[in-house]
């Protein structure tokens, strides 16, 4: 028998001897594949997904905050008028979908209610590049280094707060945001 039929079958025999191991190993290790939901529950998360904390009720935290010119401004100052946060980043695709959303409504409620943009990843001339794109013509602050989010329990994006005039936040929505979920939030800021 030539040399390269004997290698030619060692290899075989090799791999079908590994094969056969992997399809056993396979067989009785049990696959289990977790299951994640993302919440605004205080709680922990058992399964390792990060959750946001539960902030209905709470005071908005007073925390400086950058402009997208690098003027630093607190959270103390945004009070005062009914205000939507909307907690956001450009690579987040739930965010680019609700930014036009975000950006409509804010024209709409002009003067009732105030619409603020809280970047937590971007460089302010990306945030502002961003947002333009897509309409936003609402204050954009920046959370450099992430002391909002911090103070918040925020740990997913986005997340959109609906706070009264006295910096009380009266509800929270994670996830993506439609017009109507949106619009129904702001009519609860408005009652």
């Amino acid at each position: 028998m030539p040399a390269r039929t004997r290698i030619a079958k060692r290899l075989a025999i090799t791999f079908g001897i590994i094969s056969f191991g992997i399809i056993i190993a396979r067989a009785i290790t049990p696959e289990t594949t977790p299951s994640y939901k993302l919440s605004n529950s205080a709680v922990s998360s058992n399964d390792g997904i990060a959750i946001n904390t539960e902030l209905t009720g709470q005071q908005l935290p007073q925390v400086d905050l950058t402009t997208i010119t690098g003027e630093k401004i607190s959270t103390r100052t945004l009070t005062g008028t009914p205000m939507i946060i909307n907690i956001w980043y450009s690579t987040c695709e739930p965010c680019r979908r609700e930014l036009p959303v975000l950006a409509s409504a804010a024209a709409q409620y002009l003067g009732q209610v105030r619409f603020v943009g809280v970047n937590i990843k971007d460089s302010a001339s990306v945030a502002k590049e961003f947002a333009a794109q897509y309409g936003v013509e609402f204050e954009l602050l920046l959370d450099t280094n992430g002391p909002f989010i911090s103070e918040l329990g925020i740990a997913t994006a986005p997340v959109t707060l609906a706070v009264d005039a006295q910096g009380v936040i009266i509800d929270q929505v994670a996830g993506e945001m439609s017009a109507s979920e949106l619009d129904k939030l702001v009519k609860e800021l408005l009652k």
